[in-house]
């Protein structure tokens, strides 16, 4: 079915590009196959696809309503329904001369959601093309937020969201369709994290920038080197996780105890910070990290957003409260002013088509 919605889905895009206007029911198909999200089938044949064999993770309790995820964990299958591939705009975005270049784009802990798909149009209508995954999915769990948002450490999390990103980056850098020497990399929260540690993997032939938001330390931590531009996104109002109100995410030190090692990851916080090592310190902030990376002479930036709180794309400004487990309760504040948003997208098109 992949194979036969590809082939129409081409077909369709081949009549646009030519400018055909016989009929209106074209019209209606090219605006519907080139706006906003769900509009290409990722894989073109059944051999591309990369199924998770059974059993391929476990959830484990550590504690009551809270999990870690233990055993092998699946690579990324653009065959998977999760998967959504979309390109440009034609109709109310800018020209594109040849190939779109490409934001790929890693969830947050809550797993594939509103936000990514919001981010995922505004970008298709700037003239750039979009990937989009669910990481928990592809490794068998449905959940979805209920249990993905407060129930699930940040380096289980983490781990899924890297491993999957890395196959999809893989994946991206030989399709067709985008131009493989300008892909960015964009993620938010639990995301944010992933993509920093892909700053510290990826080759710069191909990706030409790191988008990180809200991105904690908790989890794999941030890496000590980075092989390609990144810029860190924050919300001024972005709280999340904290135990008060003005505990803001950039400015966080988060506990060892709360950092994981993993064998993908890029060497970096998680070294000398950890459960198992220094497990009674602190990381650096965001901020004191991004420092840092500064004084070594990498290209890195933070973006600062007025009237923005946590997932500036999710919606408009949310203050509510999230409990962990089943006994530590913190502000999460989510959303923000259409301004914001606004300005997001203005920052990052400009970014994208001056890389």
């Amino acid at each position: 079915m992949n194979r036969l919605r590809s082939i129409v889905y081409r077909l369709v895009r081949t009549l646009c590009a030519l400018g055909s206007t016989l009929v209106v029911l074209l019209g209606i198909a090219c605006a519907l196959l080139t706006t906003g999200p769900g509009n290409v089938y990722a894989a073109d044949s059944a051999s591309d696809c990369n199924p998770a064999p059974q059993g391929v993770a476990e959830l484990v309790t550590l504690r009551e309503k809270f999990h870690g995820v233990r055993g092998p964990l699946a690579e990324f299958d653009p065959c998977h329904r999760s998967v959504d591939l979309s390109m440009h705009s034609k109709l109310f975005g800018p020209k594109v001369e040849g190939k779109p270049p490409l934001v790929i784009i890693a969830h947050g802990g809550g797993g594939l959601g509103k936000l990514e798909k919001n981010l995922a149009m505004a970008l298709n209508r700037e003239g750039v093309a979009t990937l989009v995954f669910d990481a928990y999915q592809m490794n068998g769990f449905y959940q979805g937020y209920a249990l993905f948002g407060s129930q699930v450490s940040n380096d289980a999390r983490q781990k899924m969201i890297l491993k999957t990103m890395l196959g999809a980056y893989q994946w991206a850098s030989t399709h067709p369709d985008i131009d493989s020497q300008r892909i960015f990399l964009q993620g938010v929260s639990n995301g944010g994290t992933v993509v920093l540690n892909m700053a510290g993997l990826v080759d710069p032939r191909y990706v030409k920038g790191v988008f990180a938001e809200g991105s904690p330390q908790a989890g794999l931590g941030f890496p000590d080197t980075l092989k390609v531009p990144v810029r860190m996104v924050n919300g001024k109002l972005d709280n999340y996780a904290g135990l008060k109100q003005e505990d803001y995410m950039w400015a966080r030190n988060a506990p060892c105890r709360y950092i994981g090692r993993y064998a993908l990851a890029p060497v970096g916080v998680a070294e000398n910070c950890n459960r198992q090592k220094n497990p009674e310190l602190f990381s650096p902030s965001p901020l004191e990290w991004s420092e840092q990376q500064k004084a070594k002479g990498a290209d890195i930036d933070i973006w600062f957003y007025d009237q923005a709180a946590h997932g500036i794309m999710q919606g408009p400004i949310d203050r509510k409260m999230l409990t962990y487990g089943t006994d530590m309760t913190t502000f999460s504040w989510t959303g923000s002013e259409q301004s914001a948003k606004d300005k997001l997208i203005k920052d990052m098109a400009t970014f994208i088509n001056t890389h």
